[in-house]
């Protein structure tokens, strides 16, 4: 373990809430640029993995040390799902500095540092048993202090520094005392109130609701039905006409929107649970195994690999519930298909984020694996984004509900673990089985003959495989800046060598608008062909902040890193691993410097092999078979596979 240093500033309980602040410092590394904290609950044989929101970094120049801040709130009763009632978590603090990294950091206490448990002080001195930097912490009685403040959380706090271990153990609740009871009558007045101020409302609130309402359709509509957006803003402006104001700014207009949309949200989830119970006491069909996919129409990746090698077996009863339109989720239809078969399947598999799963709760005796889409651990997702603009808040159900999560290696297990919010032994590293292609020659050649058979005049081209990952918060708001890359402008200094093929994400809409003189020899194949078949004719990939660079590693494909954004994307998202000592090539910053790379043959391609090996464990090609034993496993079909 390498040299780092931890003081604990700030630790109480306020009711159900951990209030924790730290500083760690480190020997500093000026390639080091985005050190990692993270806080690791421990409950009975699980883990839960949270971030540790570092509020500040810096060089302390005399002592050439990093110090990092770290301050954050964690919820007690959503650390672990279904466990409210424990009586001892343990938890610890993680330090990851570029290839560094520290467990369990043991701490030191600040004389500062207020606690809830009455047991508990900290004073300058040294009586007691463990000192720490000249602050003491010590047993004693129960009873008022500066150093202890009262509160009514059943919690308590226990410390082990020289192990970096925080112990917190729930007793009984306390009762509070300080609320003050109404007795029946006067609650009966507050609400008999309250109805008549309702009442007396509901005209203007009809009023903002039509309004709300017809809002909500103008920003939903597709440009398909123009006339009825047009229709909508006339009724908006009818409004508008009678209040004297932009409807849209106003408080009334806003807190109508609100509301309706707080409504359907309480309607659907009303809809579901009632059918979710009727359809709860329908057995579960012990072989059943259901395909559920956001992202995708129809089989294909992972999907596809896994399902070919079990779709011959007679005794599973296989089902699909596949749309990539996201406004299916909301679609009664979608809804019922899906509380049907996520009631009565034994295993449903999930490639991506499917937020239907968050509107019911798991039924015991259903397994869910997420199959995720993508390789390795790149950009921060899920859970690791607590905190941030985007993130999900701690008690969401967000992913928590996944029995098993299929990872590429076990280097990456425990960040698959924090994103999803599920303890470490549920991530299992079994390969990612659409990567079984790149073991398959076979396969390679079969997918070249057949490019260049559909584009023989690309076959004499250097091909340069355009693939960035998109811009926004999700799949709603997704996007890729096409003004920030000019394909004809890089052709032109590059020479008539090279051909430049372009995948954008899926989640992207837009597109490249290519001139009629470049379109033979730049192809934009965002609306078709599968990433990874590109990959087996590019010999040159440029990219930015895409997962598919792992993919990329297993062909030991050449790469440049066209990262015009760089500072602010790990401001707004943040990686998994520090960005610029992580990539397998050169990192640029503008399009002059992408020509310039490519003229001089500059990729720093020796990177590539030693990050291919450390995120994949298994380069055997036997990632499918792998997965769809764990899948038939969970079947308890083949008890022969549990042996």
């Amino acid at each position: 373990m390498f040299d780092a240093k931890m003081i604990v500033n700030k630790l109480n309980i306020d009711k159900n809430q951990l209030n924790i602040s730290v500083t760690i410092s480190t020997p500093f590394d000026i390639d080091i640029t985005s050190p990692k904290v993270k806080i690791v609950f421990e409950y009975n044989g699980k883990t839960r993995r949270l971030p540790f929101l570092i509020r500040n970094f810096y060089r302390q120049k005399q002592n050439n040390l990093c110090v990092v801040i770290c301050t954050h709130s964690y919820l007690l009763d959503y650390i672990f799902d279904d466990v409210k009632d424990f009586s001892e978590i343990k938890a610890r603090i993680d330090l990851y500095y570029g290839e560094n990294e520290a467990i369990a950091l043991p701490f030191t206490v600040s004389d500062k540092v207020i606690y809830d448990n009455p047991n508990l002080a900290v004073e300058e001195s040294f009586i007691g048993n463990e000192s720490f930097d000249g602050f003491t912490i010590f047993e004693r009685e129960a009873k008022p202090n500066d150093n202890c403040r009262k509160s009514d959380t059943p919690y308590s706090l226990d410390l082990e520094p020289e192990n970096g271990i925080i112990v917190i153990s729930k007793g009984e609740t306390r009762p509070e005392n300080n609320k003050i009871k109404l007795s029946p009558i006067l609650k009966f007045v507050f609400t008999f109130l309250k109805a008549i101020l309702a009442i007396a409302l509901l005209p203007l609130l009809i009023i903002a609701g039509i309004i709300a309402g017809a809002t909500y359709l103008v920003f939903n509509v597709n440009n398909k039905k123009s006339r009825k957006k047009l229709l909508v803003d006339k009724i908006i402006n009818i409004f508008a006409f009678f209040f004297g104001t932009n409807m849209r700014k106003t408080r009334l207009y806003k807190s109508a929107e609100q509301s309706l949309k707080k409504t359907r949200k309480k309607i659907k989830r009303f809809v579901c649970h009632k059918l979710f119970d009727r359809y709860y006491k329908k057995p579960i069909v012990q072989n059943r195994i259901t395909f559920m996919s956001g992202r995708r129409d129809e089989l294909g990746g992972n999907y596809e690999f896994v399902y070919n090698l079990i779709k011959d077996r007679e005794d599973i009863d296989f089902q699909f519930l596949m749309f990539s339109n996201p406004a299916k989720h909301d679609r009664l239809k979608t809804i019922k298909k899906f509380l049907y078969l996520y009631a009565t399947s034994k295993v449903v598999i999930v490639d991506d984020y499917f937020r239907l799963l968050n509107t019911v709760k798991k039924r015991k005796g259903v397994t869910v694996i997420q199959l995720w889409h993508a390789c390795g651990a790149f950009k921060t997702f899920g859970f690791t984004r607590l905190g941030k603009s985007g993130g999900p808040k701690q008690n969401e159900p967000n992913h928590r509900m996944y029995d098993y999560a299929i990872v590429s290696s076990q280097e990456i297990a425990k960040h698959y673990a924090e994103g999803f919010g599920i303890s470490d032994n549920n991530v299992v590293a079994t390969g990612i089985p659409r990567t079984d292609v790149f073991m398959n020659k076979e396969y390679a050649e079969d997918v070249r003959e057949r490019f260049f058979r559909q584009y023989p005049n690309l076959k004499s081209k250097k091909i340069i495989l355009f693939a960035p990952t998109f811009r926004g918060k999700g799949q709603m708001s997704a996007y890729y800046p096409t003004e920030a890359f000019h394909p004809e402008k890089l052709l032109d200094k590059i020479g008539n060598d090279y051909a430049i093929l372009i995948k954008l994400h899926p989640y992207c809409k837009e597109r490249f608008e290519i001139a009629e003189e470049y379109r033979d020899r730049i192809i934009d194949f965002s609306d078709a062909v599968e990433l990874n078949d590109l990959l087996f004719v590019t010999d040159l990939l440029i990219t930015d902040y895409s997962s598919v660079i792992f993919e990329a590693s297993l062909l030991d494909i050449p790469m440049l890193f066209y990262t015009y954004d760089l500072y602010l994307y790990i401001k707004e998202r943040d990686f998994y691993y520090d960005f610029e000592n992580f990539v397998p090539g050169k990192i640029l910053y503008s399009e002059n410097e992408i020509a310039e790379s490519i003229e001089s043959n500059s990729f720093e391609q020796d990177k590539v092999s030693s990050f291919k090996y450390k995120f994949f464990d298994n380069l055997d090609g036997n990632s499918s078979k792998r997965v769809a034993d764990l899948v038939i496993k969970c079947l308890e079909l083949d008890k022969d596979l549990e042996k």
